[in-house]
Protein backbone atom coordinates (compact mmCIF):
# COMPACT_ATOMS: atom_id res chain seq x y z
CA UNK A 1 0.00 0.00 0.00
CA UNK A 2 1.27 3.47 -1.29
CA UNK A 3 2.18 5.65 1.76
CA UNK A 4 2.48 9.52 1.43
CA UNK A 5 4.69 11.88 3.77
CA UNK A 6 4.43 15.28 4.53
CA UNK A 7 7.14 17.44 3.18
CA UNK A 8 9.62 17.31 6.15
CA UNK A 9 10.16 20.29 8.57
CA UNK A 10 14.02 21.19 8.40
CA UNK A 11 15.37 19.76 11.82
CA UNK A 12 14.41 22.48 14.65
CA UNK A 13 11.53 24.49 12.70
CA UNK A 14 8.34 24.51 13.20
CA UNK A 15 5.68 24.67 11.17
CA UNK A 16 4.00 27.90 10.28
CA UNK A 17 0.41 28.83 10.93
CA UNK A 18 -0.17 29.50 7.05
CA UNK A 19 0.42 26.17 6.85
CA UNK A 20 -1.64 24.69 9.12
CA UNK A 21 -4.34 26.57 7.81
CA UNK A 22 -3.92 25.64 4.26
CA UNK A 23 -4.36 22.31 5.30
CA UNK A 24 -7.23 22.73 7.03
CA UNK A 25 -8.88 24.03 4.50
CA UNK A 26 -8.08 21.32 1.69
CA UNK A 27 -9.38 19.11 4.75
CA UNK A 28 -12.32 21.02 4.92
CA UNK A 29 -12.97 21.79 1.49
CA UNK A 30 -12.58 17.91 0.85
CA UNK A 31 -15.35 17.19 3.29
CA UNK A 32 -17.90 19.83 2.10
CA UNK A 33 -17.74 18.82 -1.42
CA UNK A 34 -17.95 14.91 -0.50
CA UNK A 35 -21.37 16.02 1.62
CA UNK A 36 -22.21 18.25 -1.30
CA UNK A 37 -21.96 15.45 -3.58
CA UNK A 38 -23.85 13.27 -1.68
CA UNK A 39 -26.77 15.83 -1.01
CA UNK A 40 -27.09 16.42 -5.01
CA UNK A 41 -26.67 12.43 -5.55
CA UNK A 42 -29.65 12.46 -2.84
CA UNK A 43 -31.94 15.17 -4.85
CA UNK A 44 -31.68 13.38 -7.79
CA UNK A 45 -32.33 10.27 -6.64
CA UNK A 46 -35.63 11.41 -4.60
CA UNK A 47 -36.81 13.97 -7.90
CA UNK A 48 -36.63 10.77 -9.54
CA UNK A 49 -38.47 8.66 -7.19
CA UNK A 50 -41.11 11.40 -7.01
CA UNK A 51 -41.77 11.55 -10.79
CA UNK A 52 -41.96 7.95 -10.72
CA UNK A 53 -44.74 8.19 -8.14
CA UNK A 54 -46.47 10.70 -9.87
CA UNK A 55 -45.95 9.13 -13.06
CA UNK A 56 -48.03 6.23 -11.45
CA UNK A 57 -50.70 8.14 -9.31
CA UNK A 58 -51.80 9.48 -13.39
CA UNK A 59 -51.79 6.34 -14.89
CA UNK A 60 -53.86 4.58 -11.87
CA UNK A 61 -56.11 7.55 -12.05
CA UNK A 62 -56.57 7.28 -15.56
CA UNK A 63 -57.81 4.07 -14.93
CA UNK A 64 -60.15 4.76 -12.42
CA UNK A 65 -61.66 7.81 -13.98
CA UNK A 66 -62.72 4.97 -17.62
CA UNK A 67 -63.89 2.98 -14.57
CA UNK A 68 -66.11 5.59 -12.51
CA UNK A 69 -67.63 6.49 -16.01
CA UNK A 70 -68.44 2.55 -16.38
CA UNK A 71 -70.08 2.24 -13.79
CA UNK A 72 -72.07 5.32 -13.34
CA UNK A 73 -73.31 3.96 -16.91
CA UNK A 74 -74.69 1.03 -15.52
CA UNK A 75 -76.25 2.42 -12.01
CA UNK A 76 -77.98 5.10 -14.55
CA UNK A 77 -79.39 1.87 -16.45
CA UNK A 78 -79.93 0.33 -13.13
CA UNK A 79 -81.77 3.16 -11.64
CA UNK A 80 -83.85 2.89 -14.39
CA UNK A 81 -85.30 -0.39 -14.26
CA UNK A 82 -85.63 -0.16 -9.99
CA UNK A 83 -87.84 3.14 -10.85
CA UNK A 84 -90.11 1.10 -13.68
CA UNK A 85 -90.55 -1.76 -10.63
CA UNK A 86 -91.40 0.93 -8.29
CA UNK A 87 -94.15 1.67 -11.20
CA UNK A 88 -95.86 -1.35 -11.23
CA UNK A 89 -99.05 -1.04 -9.28
CA UNK A 90 -99.38 -3.05 -5.97
CA UNK A 91 -103.26 -2.57 -6.82
CA UNK A 92 -102.88 -5.67 -9.69
CA UNK A 93 -100.57 -8.17 -8.47
CA UNK A 94 -103.32 -10.32 -8.51
CA UNK A 95 -103.09 -10.50 -12.02
CA UNK A 96 -100.22 -13.13 -13.18
CA UNK A 97 -99.08 -10.81 -15.84
CA UNK A 98 -98.38 -7.92 -13.53
CA UNK A 99 -96.76 -9.87 -10.98
CA UNK A 100 -94.31 -11.67 -13.27
CA UNK A 101 -93.49 -8.49 -14.65
CA UNK A 102 -92.65 -7.46 -11.12
CA UNK A 103 -90.44 -10.53 -10.68
CA UNK A 104 -89.06 -10.03 -14.26
CA UNK A 105 -87.51 -6.63 -13.25
CA UNK A 106 -86.77 -7.73 -9.49
CA UNK A 107 -84.82 -10.62 -10.86
CA UNK A 108 -82.71 -7.78 -13.69
CA UNK A 109 -82.05 -5.07 -11.75
CA UNK A 110 -81.67 -6.21 -7.66
CA UNK A 111 -79.62 -9.01 -8.02
CA UNK A 112 -76.53 -7.17 -8.75
CA UNK A 113 -74.59 -4.11 -7.70
CA UNK A 114 -71.93 -2.02 -9.71
CA UNK A 115 -68.79 -0.79 -7.64
CA UNK A 116 -66.47 1.43 -8.30
CA UNK A 117 -62.93 -0.07 -7.24
CA UNK A 118 -60.20 2.14 -7.79
CA UNK A 119 -56.40 1.32 -8.61
CA UNK A 120 -54.45 1.95 -5.64
CA UNK A 121 -51.39 0.46 -6.29
CA UNK A 122 -49.84 3.77 -6.34
CA UNK A 123 -51.72 4.83 -3.52
CA UNK A 124 -50.55 1.60 -1.80
CA UNK A 125 -47.11 2.52 -2.38
CA UNK A 126 -47.17 5.85 -0.88
CA UNK A 127 -48.77 4.52 1.96
CA UNK A 128 -46.68 1.23 2.89
CA UNK A 129 -43.24 2.23 1.62
CA UNK A 130 -42.82 5.58 2.89
CA UNK A 131 -43.26 6.97 -1.08
CA UNK A 132 -45.07 10.34 0.52
CA UNK A 133 -41.74 11.48 2.10
CA UNK A 134 -40.34 11.87 -1.84
CA UNK A 135 -43.27 13.94 -3.00
CA UNK A 136 -42.02 17.68 -2.19
CA UNK A 137 -44.66 20.02 -3.33
CA UNK A 138 -46.98 20.21 0.01
CA UNK A 139 -49.79 21.33 -3.00
CA UNK A 140 -49.74 17.89 -4.78
CA UNK A 141 -49.47 16.14 -1.39
CA UNK A 142 -52.82 18.18 -0.53
CA UNK A 143 -54.27 17.03 -3.39
CA UNK A 144 -53.72 13.41 -3.09
CA UNK A 145 -55.37 13.45 0.69
CA UNK A 146 -58.53 15.23 -0.49
CA UNK A 147 -58.72 12.70 -3.39
CA UNK A 148 -57.90 9.67 -0.46
CA UNK A 149 -60.70 11.23 1.39
CA UNK A 150 -63.34 11.03 -1.30
CA UNK A 151 -62.62 7.23 -1.98
CA UNK A 152 -63.35 6.83 1.60
CA UNK A 153 -66.62 9.02 1.44
CA UNK A 154 -67.64 6.53 -1.53
CA UNK A 155 -66.80 3.69 0.19
CA UNK A 156 -69.29 4.36 3.06
CA UNK A 157 -72.07 5.11 0.43
CA UNK A 158 -71.57 2.24 -1.17
CA UNK A 159 -71.55 0.17 2.16
CA UNK A 160 -74.83 1.51 2.69
CA UNK A 161 -76.06 0.76 -0.92
CA UNK A 162 -75.05 -2.86 -0.90
CA UNK A 163 -77.38 -2.91 2.82
CA UNK A 164 -80.28 -1.67 0.98
CA UNK A 165 -79.23 -4.38 -1.95
CA UNK A 166 -79.48 -6.73 0.70
CA UNK A 167 -82.32 -5.72 2.42
CA UNK A 168 -84.43 -5.91 -0.83
CA UNK A 169 -82.99 -9.34 -1.91
CA UNK A 170 -84.11 -11.21 1.40
CA UNK A 171 -87.37 -9.31 0.83
CA UNK A 172 -87.85 -10.70 -1.98
CA UNK A 173 -87.75 -14.76 -0.28
CA UNK A 174 -90.85 -13.67 1.40
CA UNK A 175 -92.93 -12.66 -2.24
CA UNK A 176 -91.56 -14.76 -4.57
CA UNK A 177 -91.11 -18.75 -5.39
CA UNK A 178 -87.75 -18.03 -6.62
CA UNK A 179 -87.98 -21.83 -7.62
CA UNK A 180 -89.96 -21.70 -10.33
CA UNK A 181 -87.61 -19.59 -12.28
CA UNK A 182 -86.86 -22.12 -14.72
CA UNK A 183 -90.77 -22.12 -15.19
CA UNK A 184 -90.80 -18.37 -15.51
CA UNK A 185 -88.30 -18.10 -18.04
CA UNK A 186 -90.23 -20.30 -20.52
CA UNK A 187 -93.25 -18.48 -19.79
CA UNK A 188 -92.26 -15.00 -18.41
CA UNK A 189 -96.17 -13.63 -18.82
CA UNK A 190 -98.21 -16.46 -17.80
CA UNK A 191 -96.40 -18.13 -14.89
CA UNK A 192 -97.52 -17.53 -11.00
CA UNK A 193 -94.31 -16.48 -9.43
CA UNK A 194 -95.92 -14.39 -5.95
CA UNK A 195 -96.50 -16.71 -2.90
CA UNK A 196 -97.91 -13.80 -0.30
CA UNK A 197 -100.40 -11.43 -0.96
CA UNK A 198 -99.79 -9.57 2.25
CA UNK A 199 -99.99 -6.32 2.06
CA UNK A 200 -97.53 -5.39 4.75
CA UNK A 201 -94.44 -7.16 2.79
CA UNK A 202 -95.49 -5.92 -0.27
CA UNK A 203 -95.39 -2.48 1.30
CA UNK A 204 -91.89 -3.42 3.26
CA UNK A 205 -90.63 -4.75 -0.56
CA UNK A 206 -91.37 -1.20 -2.18
CA UNK A 207 -89.88 0.94 0.31
CA UNK A 208 -87.00 -1.39 0.57
CA UNK A 209 -87.18 -0.40 -3.37
CA UNK A 210 -87.43 3.34 -3.05
CA UNK A 211 -84.51 3.42 -0.50
CA UNK A 212 -82.02 1.53 -3.35
CA UNK A 213 -83.29 4.57 -5.36
CA UNK A 214 -82.41 6.97 -2.57
CA UNK A 215 -79.15 5.76 -2.02
CA UNK A 216 -78.18 4.30 -5.75
CA UNK A 217 -78.51 7.96 -7.04
CA UNK A 218 -76.66 9.79 -3.98
CA UNK A 219 -73.75 6.72 -5.03
CA UNK A 220 -74.01 7.91 -8.69
CA UNK A 221 -73.70 11.60 -7.74
CA UNK A 222 -70.82 10.96 -5.60
CA UNK A 223 -69.11 9.06 -8.46
CA UNK A 224 -69.79 12.17 -10.85
CA UNK A 225 -68.31 14.76 -7.97
CA UNK A 226 -65.35 12.11 -8.11
CA UNK A 227 -64.41 11.68 -11.98
CA UNK A 228 -64.93 15.64 -11.95
CA UNK A 229 -62.16 15.90 -9.49
CA UNK A 230 -60.10 12.98 -10.47
CA UNK A 231 -59.97 14.64 -14.41
CA UNK A 232 -59.12 17.40 -12.69
CA UNK A 233 -56.09 16.22 -10.73
CA UNK A 234 -54.85 14.37 -13.88
CA UNK A 235 -54.32 17.81 -15.63
CA UNK A 236 -52.60 19.37 -12.24
CA UNK A 237 -50.27 16.91 -12.08
CA UNK A 238 -49.60 16.51 -15.59
CA UNK A 239 -48.99 20.43 -15.67
CA UNK A 240 -47.21 20.21 -12.41
CA UNK A 241 -44.66 17.47 -13.30
CA UNK A 242 -44.75 18.43 -17.40
CA UNK A 243 -45.88 14.76 -18.28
Amino acid sequence: MEVHHHPAVPHGEKKRFKEYLLEFIMIFLAVTMGFIAENIREHVSDSSKENEYIAGMIKNLEVDTAEITKTIGRNTLQLSGIDSLRSISKDKLDQIQVQDSLYRLTNKYLFNVNVFQNDDVTLSQLRNSGGYRFIRNTRVLDSIEVYEKNLNVLNVQFNYLLASFTKAIDMSGSLFDLNADHKFQSAPTSTPILISNNKEKIFDFYNKCYLISVSLRGYNQMLKGHLTYSTRLIAYLQKEYDI
